[in-house]
């Protein structure tokens, strides 16, 4: 059996209100304090605990090899898995600060920071299984104020490794206009998925199929930036997809060697694939006000390289006036398209 390349610590954080967290940090193998350039901490959403994240952690660090200066941390939040805390008692703000003061004891100053938050305002979190080692993890918003029993489905990604506030905000304004809304971090899903081998189209294309069947209709998948590489690849590897609509950087967030089998750089190349998304609708979007709103050269090759319908939008930032407006646009084409094949 191979020594894996880093090593795991087991030990409690104490709260200022005398909770112990129980947290595992993991390490390059060869990584003393000293050393540490960068420390990341995955944060469970509640009700799950660190067990939700723990392969991600050991993923990340395991593709920086013994040598790596990156440390991953997961721990429980206060009342759930081996952490202690009182039933029904969920200050969690007091447990990310826990968290913080004791990197910052132990390592001084260095680039710190979470990955994710540990709840949903209106959400509901699912994790949901897709083949050995790989799941999903998901958000719910249920749609508001409509009479369709089987409302028009969206599946938001967000960027990589951050499922925060304002993702939740929109989804929860989606939700409003009638969608129901299932958001994710994508990334969560892909260290799960790259756990026991490298993902190849055919396994993205096995799980998609899983996923989809938990689905209440064939959705439309906005991806943010990064997570638009994702969402696009989706869309060309099945029909059922109904159109995508991929914000900012895309082909980077198909890139790390870790994650998928990159030996041919033409397996994953979006601009050759990009076209089997026609004749569903296609959006891409540049986000001015973003560092990973969109490269001009990648977006252009990619856009020349997708089929009518297709949209090319530049914006400064996302809100959910402007999602709304891309989505009915993607469902208006839809149901030409539709119509057409009666």
């Amino acid at each position: 059996m191979n020594t894996p390349p880093y090593v795991e610590e087991n030990f409690g954080i104490l709260t200022d209100d005398d909770f112990y967290l129980d947290a595992i940090l993991v390490k390059p193998a060869n990584l003393t304090d000293e050393k540490l350039r960068v420390l990341r901490v995955w944060v469970p959403k509640f009700p799950l605990t660190k067990t939700s994240v723990i392969t991600c952690a050991r993923q990340e660090v395991k593709s920086y090899g013994p040598d790596g200066r990156i440390a991953h941390l997961v721990f429980d939040l206060r009342g759930t898995g081996e952490s202690d805390g009182i039933l029904g008692r969920h200050n969690f703000k007091l447990d990310l600060g826990a968290v913080a003061a004791w990197a910052e004891e132990r390592f001084g100053k260095i680039n710190f920071g979470f990955l994710g938050t540990p709840t949903l305002r209106e959400g509901r979190v699912n994790m949901w299984p897709l083949r050995t080692g790989a799941v999903m993890e998901t958000y719910f918003y249920p749609a508001v104020g409509t009479p369709d029993i089987l409302p028009p489905t969206i599946v938001y990604l967000s960027t990589f490794g951050h499922f925060g506030q304002t993702d939740e905000k929109l989804c929860r304004q989606l939700a409003q206009q009638g969608f129901a809304v299932y958001g994710l971090d994508p990334l969560r899903y892909l260290l799960h998925a790259s756990a026991q081998e490298r993902l190849t189209p055919q396994l993205v294309a096995d799980d998609l199929r899983i996923f989809l069947q938990m689905l209440p209709q064939n959705p439309i998948v906005i991806g943010q930036p990064m997570s638009a590489g994702l969402a696009v690849l989706w869309g060309t590897l099945t029909d059922k997809v109904k159109g995508v609509v991929a914000i900012g950087r895309a082909q980077a967030g198909l890139q790390p060697a870790h994650i998928f089998v990159t030996d041919n750089p033409y397996t994953f190349l979006l601009a050759r694939q990009v076209g089997k998304l026609a004749p569903r609708p296609f959006v891409l979007v540049k986000q001015s006000g973003h560092a990973l709103g969109g490269d001009d050269e990648e977006m252009a090759a990619l856009f020349n390289s997708s089929q009518e319908p297709h949209r090319f939008e530049v914006v400064e930032n996302i809100d959910a006036s402007f999602l709304t407006q891309m989505v009915k646009w993607v469902r208006d084409i839809s149901s030409v398209n539709k119509a057409a094949d009666m």
